[in-house]
């Protein structure tokens, strides 16, 4: 779970979830970033959402199923999102 780089407070999986999109500490309201290492994780991820469209060619699914595979696999993914963020203060460059 993500902690605070300024209060040092650790966010629960609800809390964390509840403010990914805009990262504000729910202890402290001091804003926050993803570090750099954080959004190298999460680009590790994107080959799994991808995974349902090659599947659909080996096994000839239909669309609706390719659709729902990759919607579980995203929600999956989204869930889990949670316990690989790392917070900094400032904005890091990925180098």
């Amino acid at each position: 779970m993500p902690i605070c780089q300024a209060c040092n407070k650790k966010w629960t999986w609800i809390q964390t979830i509840k403010r990914i999109f805009i990262l504000k500490c729910p202890y402290c309201g001091s804003k926050q970033y993803e570090s750099a290492s954080s959004r190298k994780k999460g680009c590790l991820f994107i080959p799994f959402v991808l995974l349902p469209l090659p599947i659909n060619i080996w096994l000839e699914l239909s669309i609706s199923i390719t659709i729902v595979i990759t919607v579980v696999f995203a929600l999956i993914i989204f869930c889990l999102y949670p316990f690989f963020l790392e917070l900094s203060n400032d904005k890091e460059p990925i180098i």
